[in-house]
């Protein structure tokens, strides 16, 4: 009976590395919260809207110019204040308002579609629908004009170049 003990013992203290192994091969497998977000978005993008993304030159066209949601795009900066300030709060509103996207372009690494575009001042920020811009505007806004430009745009008014219905 004790040889049978020890050896219980003794095979149990071998199998507890293996045991602590398992527990960390199963928590180097589980979904990190980047990864949920990337998959979160990658499932909803056929979704009505509400959704924040980064774009480049390359997918601005699938992103922007083909999507059935209107997508107001934020041309931005890394080393501008003002769109700093006007990011978060255009996010906010957007998805607060779920009826339009958000796609935040880095001007700096996309100057091509800048130029396109012929951004000249940042942040500018554009509204599309059907492929074709049909608002902007230049700088910074107070948050009840950038709540009522996402509305405008998410409802089809036509906007002004403040930010305000036409």
């Amino acid at each position: 009976m004790f040889r049978v003990k020890a050896a219980f013992q003794q095979t149990a203290s071998l199998l507890a590395p293996c045991r602590a192994s398992s527990a960390l091969l199963t928590a180097r497998h589980r979904i990190s919260p980047l990864q949920k977000r990337l998959y979160t978005d990658e499932q909803n993008k056929n979704a009505s809207g509400g959704r924040v993304f980064e774009t480049t030159t390359a997918q601005f066209d699938k992103d922007v110019l083909d999507s059935e949601v209107p997508t107001i795009v934020d041309f931005y900066a890394e080393w501008c204040q003002p769109c700093k300030m006007l990011g978060p709060l255009l996010s906010k509103a957007v998805e607060k308002d779920g009826r339009v996207n958000l796609a935040k372009i880095n001007v700096d690494e996309n100057l091509d579609l800048a130029g396109d575009y012929k951004i000249s001042s940042l942040p500018t920020v554009m509204a599309f629908r059907d492929g074709e811009p049909v608002a902007a505007f230049i700088g910074m806004r107070p948050p009840a004009a950038i709540s009522e430009f996402v509305k405008d745009i998410a409802e089809g008014n036509e906007v002004g170049s403040a930010g305000r219905s036409a």
